[in-house]
């Protein structure tokens, strides 16, 4: 049914379970993966107060390549050892839910998997998640993994 899923990969402990849950997709579905990090813009403090670490953009911009890569890197180890075909993308947008769904597009993914905090709909809405604009957006059927609680982290 699925041929390439797109896994948004970040580090938060709720990614593991949307990697996890996608190597175990594709496996059934002899589909590749897509995972996909996608980069933090460089945000600014607007107040009259010192940033607790003063950062220029273009080391923002490298910390956050590295970081990643890494997060990239690793979830690819995972699903090789699962025996499945994966690639590795990041990007940057100016409205990350469409990025998410045009890379979808571009990599002709037919699923996305996002893990999510055990949140309802309007916290998801309020503390800015990129759930609600996925969902809005996505023209592809988007799959929300909770974390995996069995698991000690």
């Amino acid at each position: 049914m699925y041929k390439k899923i797109l896994v948004l990969v970040d580090d938060r402990f709720v990614s593991q379970s949307a990697i996890a849950q996608a190597i175990h997709m594709a496996q059934i579905h002899h589909a590749e993966l897509v995972f996909y990090y996608l980069l933090p813009r460089y945000g600014f403090t607007t107040f009259d107060m010192l940033a607790p670490v003063a950062l220029t953009p273009e080391e923002f911009q490298s910390q956050a390549s590295d970081q990643g890569q890494t997060l990239l890197n690793a979830a690819s180890q995972l699903a090789e050892r699962a025996g499945v075909q994966s690639f590795r993308a990041m990007g940057t947008a100016l409205d990350d839910s469409k990025g998410v769904c045009d890379i979808a597009k571009l990599r002709h993914c037919d699923l996305i998997i996002v893990g999510a905090d055990g949140e309802n709909a309007v916290m998801r809405i309020l503390s800015g998640s990129i759930i609600p604009g996925l969902i809005t957006a996505a023209t592809v059927p988007i799959l929300i993994c909770p974390s995996d609680d069995s698991t000690d982290g």
